[in-house]
């Protein structure tokens, strides 16, 4: 059911200071310019449900040397297209997929993310086979679109791991039955665990 993948993908977390509507505008051009280059492979942008004017930003690019490539020349495009740095603090990882799961559509289509950031601190094997548990909890939804679990290449402790839905109210069902509930507390045995949602932002 896993398979391993060779793109690094980039995570990138922002929080706005501007208005929403404005800032969702700015950072689909910001998206939208970076997928237009060589090596670029998919991306989703979302908002994050639960904490107001917070953002992550998911790309996949098919190797490093692209990545630096469109990076150098964000430098000049970053500030004269738009006003993202002025307006936000954030952070950015670089990851590799350890462990993929595709059942229908992709992270960008999908309805709600849950994204579970993770820095272990005993067995990493454990940890991904749990994570690979708790997916297991979510298959027989038919709206469960997939999985993805990313290791830092910098941090091996490092974990993010990307759930997508194709129905939002599936989604929470799963997530508040026992079984899921068993699943993501076995992840804490290995790791610190923090779990979101966030919600794709539509093209504007």
């Amino acid at each position: 059911m896993y398979q391993c993948e060779h793109e690094l993908t980039v995570v990138e977390r922002f929080t706005a200071t501007s208005a929403p509507s404005a800032f969702d505008r700015e950072l689909l051009g910001y998206a939208r310019y970076r997928e237009s280059r060589k090596g670029f492979v998919s991306r989703v942008t979302a908002a994050l449900t639960g904490r107001p004017g917070g953002y992550v930003h998911l790309e996949q690019w098919t190797g490093l040397d692209s990545l630096l490539r469109v990076v150098h020349q964000n430098a000049a495009a970053l500030s004269g297209a738009h006003g993202l740095a002025a307006t936000l603090r954030t952070e950015s990882h670089l990851l590799v997929s350890v462990g993929r799961m595709v059942s229908s559509g992709t992270p960008a289509e999908a309805a709600l993310l849950v994204l579970v950031r993770a820095r272990v601190t005993d067995d990493p094997e454990r940890f991904e086979t749990d994570f690979g548990a708790l997916v297991g909890q979510c298959v027989g939804e038919e709206t469960f679109g997939g999985s993805d679990l990313l290791r830092s290449v910098t941090d091996a402790c490092a974990y993010t791991g990307v759930m997508w839905w194709q129905d939002a109210a599936a989604c929470e069902r799963v997530r508040s039955g026992a079984a899921y509930r068993d699943r993501r507390e076995r992840l804490t045995a290995t790791a610190t665990v923090v779990e979101e949602t966030a919600r794709p932002l539509s093209p504007v």
